[in-house]
This record gives C-alpha cells, structure tokens and sequence, in this order.
C-alpha cells in the first residue's frame, strides 16, 4: 500500500491562463479486498465516463493496464482519483502524423512529438512513412522499428510505403508489423515519386491480401506540378498561390481514381484529408454505387479557411491547402450526416525557419497539432458543433474500429487498454506555445482561446501527463492490428468483383468476414448522435 500522493507534476510551468482547477490527487485507499480477492491498482471515480454513443456517470477499476469494471460503488483500489465534475474520454487515437524520425529530426523526432501527444490527451499515434529514407522495405521497417521503439512516451504504430517498386515488399512489412500502407499520389514532404496507375493496383491488391489498410493522400499529381509551373511562371510566390496550384479537381480526380482501384483489388480503403466539398460529394456517390472506404478530415481543414493565409502567410501551407468557407462548412456538414467517419491531425512539424518562409514555393507545408487537437475539439463541443460522443466517435472509436485496435483502444469498456483521459469541461484558457512539447512549438492556433483542458493523461493505468506537462519516462508500445477476420477464398474473390450491399462502415460498403475484431459497449455505427453539451 503506497503512502498518500498526489499526481506529480514538473512544477516548471503555470497553469494556462484562465485555469483554475488542476490535475485531481490520485490517493491510495485503505485496504479493503476480501480474503482471495484481487485489489485494483486504479479506481477512477464519478466522472462522466463517454463512449461512441453515451456519457454516463462511472467509475472505471484498472487492472494490470486494463479496464476491468465499470459502475458505482467499486470496491476501493491502490491508487483513487476522484474525477467528480470532469469528464473521462478514452485516449485519443491520432491515425496521422509525422515525427519525422529517421532523416528530418531537425523538424521533430519521436521523444518529443509523443510527449506532445500525451500532454494533449492522445494516447495512440500512427506514424507515417515519408521519413529520410522512406520506410518502403521490411528491412527498413524493422531498421525505424528499432530506432523509435524505445522513445515512445504513447503506443504507436507504423505504417509502410506503397511506392512504384516495392509491392513485393508489402506483405513482408505486414509480417514486420506495419499498420497499414501510405500511398502519395500528389507531391509532399519528402518528395517521394507517385507512383503510376499499374503499381498503385498492383500494390492494393498486395494489400487486400496482407489485410492492410491502404491510407491515401489523394491528389493528382501531374495536375498540381503543372499548375504551379504556371503560377510560378506569372510571377506568384504569394501564399494563395498554393490554393489555387491545388483547385478542388486535383482532389476529386484523386479520390474517384483511387476508390476505383482499390474497389477492383478488393483493399480496404481510407482517404487521408479530405478537404473540399466537391471531394465529399465524390465519395457520397461513389458509396452510393456499392464501393468501400472510410473518410478522414483533418482539425485544421475544420477551423481554418483560406482567410487564413491573410492572416498566419505561409505558416498555414498545408497539403491539400486550408480552402475555402464553403468548404469547411461542407465537412462540419460531412460530420453531422456520418459521411465522415475520424478526425487526425496530419501533425506535420518544420523548423521555425523553414516555417518562416516567405516564397510560398520554397515553404515547407504543414504545422503541428497532436497535443492541440483535443483542446481545440473540446472547444468545439462546447460551442455545441460537436458532441462529447461524436468526439469519441470521430477520435476514439472509429480509428481503432478501422485500423483493427479496438479489442484495446478507442473506448473504456471492460478489457480495454485503461488509456484514460481526464478533462475538465469548463476550464478556460488559451493555446500557449511556450507550454507546448513539439521541437519547434510554432502554430497558427497560439493564443486561440479555448474551453476544456486536458487535466491529465494515463496510458494503460499509468500517468504519463498532468496539466498540460508530460511526466515519467517512456513507456509507449507498438501496436500492430489484431487479427484478420477469417474468410473463404469465395469471400476473397467477392470482395474484388465489384459493388455489394451495405455495410457497417459506410454506405456501400461491406465487409466479408466470418469472425471480425472486439467492438466496444454502445456501438454507434456510421451515424451522427445527438448534441450533448459539455457538463
């Protein structure tokens, strides 16, 4: 039985301004546990406990880093926190970011990047694979693998390349543990080659065999490059110019392409970033016609439109760019209809002097957002945009449905990694830079005022962040997706020959599976729930 504690904390910073609260104690308990019972290491207690569909008031036993009960009146552990008047989130799962490690650590590397996420309520991250030199080989799978594992302060995946010569390499990066393929059809950090129509179906097809998700960044190359010779060529190097070297046709060839592809080679399909309207409408009707795919938006194409480049320059380049109003409000509307299935952050972190840029064709596109994200969503939800369960939904739930971690992340239910967020829903404050754990701390959200505040961070029943500060060492896992489903040759050869009846995951789309992975309590399928504002 340990002595009384309270969470530790740095102590090298304040609490943002407007804070009042902080990180609740955590206290040992009087030893309570019947002859042969076995005590909890961890009892959270009467916190509004949310899930993909609901928010009720709980409290959540830990046990050897995973949630094994859940109601009131839970019998005492070793360690309590009482978490009455905040909320209880599943750890956030960030299925897109960039930490730049191997090759660019300048710009970010692992320790720093992970310790942003949990300072930010993120607990699981996946990585991509634009890195110096990309990751496009089992050998250089493993070779990142080993360089990153012991640097983790959250659980982590990795993902693969789908390049122009590596399909022979998919299914050995599978067996190494990769979470999925990244497949670059427009140009982006790292300048890695796009590669032609016959490897992109070649390597989905490599991909729908070794059960990978194939994530996709969907713009049309050749008519990107093309559009900005010419802007460079009237003389442009304004920041407006990158949005219109990539109209919203470069997006929605892309996305009609790709779909078509994968469709034919039976993959499971994600859209990285979908960014306009026109590229929303797209997917509607492609879903319509029977194909297959889920659809990810990213927190800066929901709070920022192109009046942002009169305001931040060329600090908000991003890949595809911040569009216009119209088109954010279609994805806040994509949202609200379930035509968007997550939320990530593309978390893209650059030198503050490359960030400095003033020829948009020489800047760097991209900016950090993994410890940003849940303060901005939960201002969100208190503006009333979003509900407390559609975050969990968006953020949570749906990337592990999808990348196959929900038998452990993406909820709080019983068997569930007890990767536990505490927020206190009325703390006001303001996004500050200097309290910020990114290499280069520069965003366009410094001083955006915010409400809701991450009060601390637990990764399997251990805390790993408090008030805004990670502490502790690193502790953070590599994930891989739990098994595939079992399926016939019969269902194999279905799942390539076309358009098939509706399915959990989108209209449209199926899954041909005899057994599939763990779902958590209050499935909420591919539906919008209800407003619930913050409590």
């Amino acid at each position: 039985m340990t002595s009384d504690a309270t969470i530790p904390s740095d102590g090298a910073s304040p609490a943002r301004s407007g804070d009042t609260a902080c990180a609740p104690p955590e206290r040992a308990a009087e030893p309570t546990a019947r002859a042969g019972q076995e005590e909890f290491d961890l009892v959270i207690r009467g916190g509004l406990v949310v899930s993909a569909d609901r928010a009720v008031r709980q409290d959540l036993a830990v046990r050897s880093g995973r949630v094994v009960a859940a109601g009131l009146g839970l019998a005492p552990g070793r360690r309590e926190v009482d978490a009455t008047g905040l909320v209880v989130l599943p750890g956030l799962v960030d299925v897109h970011v960039h930490l730049r490690e191997p090759g660019m650590t300048r710009k970010e590397d692992f320790a720093s990047g992970t310790r942003a996420a949990a300072a930010g309520g993120v607990t699981t991250v996946v990585d991509m694979p634009n890195t110096l030199p990309p990751v496009a080989t089992a050998a250089g799978f493993t070779e990142k693998l080993a360089l990153v594992a012991t640097k983790a302060h959250v659980d982590f995946g990795l993902y693969g390349m789908l390049g122009q010569d590596n399909t022979g390499e998919i299914a050995a990066m599978a067996d190494a543990g990769a979470m999925g393929l990244k497949l670059f059809m427009g140009q982006t950090t790292g300048d890695n080659p796009c590669p032609d129509d016959g490897a992109i179906h070649a390597g989905l097809r490599a991909a729908a065999d070794a059960g990978l998700v194939v994530g996709v960044h969907a713009e049309n190359d050749a008519l990107l490059r093309r559009l900005g010779r010419e802007l460079r060529a009237d003389g442009r190097t304004d920041p407006r110019a990158h949005l219109e070297g990539r109209p919203a046709v470069v997006e929605v060839e892309a996305v009609t392409r790709i779909i078509t592809l994968a469709g034919d080679a039976g993959a499971q399909l994600h859209i990285h970033h979908l960014s306009t309207a026109a590229g929303l409408e797209r997917v509607r009707l492609m879903r319509a016609l029977g194909h297959r795919l889920t659809v990810e938006v990213l927190v800066a194409h929901l709070l920022l439109d192109d009046g942002a480049y009169d305001r931040y320059g060329n600090l908000v380049k991003l890949n595809p760019p911040i569009r216009p109003a119209a088109d954010v409000a279609a994805l806040w509307r994509g949202i609200a209809a379930g035509d968007v299935d997550l939320i990530a952050t593309d978390h893209a972190p650059h030198t503050a002097e490359e960030q400095s840029e003033q020829d948009v064709w020489r800047a760097h596109g991209g900016f950090i957002g993994v410890e940003t994200m849940l303060a901005l969503l939960l201002t969100e939800v208190h503006r009333g945009r979003l509900s407390l369960p559609d975050l969990v939904r968006l953020c949570c739930h749906t990337p592990a449905r999808t990348w196959r971690l929900d038998d452990r992340k993406g909820h709080l239910g019983v068997g569930a990694d007890a990767d536990v967020v505490l927020v206190d829903p009325t703390a006001t404050g303001e996004i500050d830079p200097g309290r910020l754990h990114s290499r280069h701390p520069v965003t366009p959200y410094a001083g955006w005022p915010t409400v809701g505040a991450v009060r601390a961070t637990y990764l399997r029943g251990e805390l790993v962040a408090a008030d805004g500060r990670a502490v502790g060492a690193p502790r953070g896992r590599h994930l891989t997706p739990g098994p595939l489903p079992v399926r016939t040759v019969r269902e194999r050869a279905l799942a390539r020959s076309g358009p098939t009846t509706p399915g959990p995951f989108g209209p449209g789309e199926v899954r041909a599976e005899v057994d599939g992975p763990a779902r958590s309590e209050g499935d909420a399928g591919h539906g919008a729930t209800a407003p619930m504002a913050l409590v």
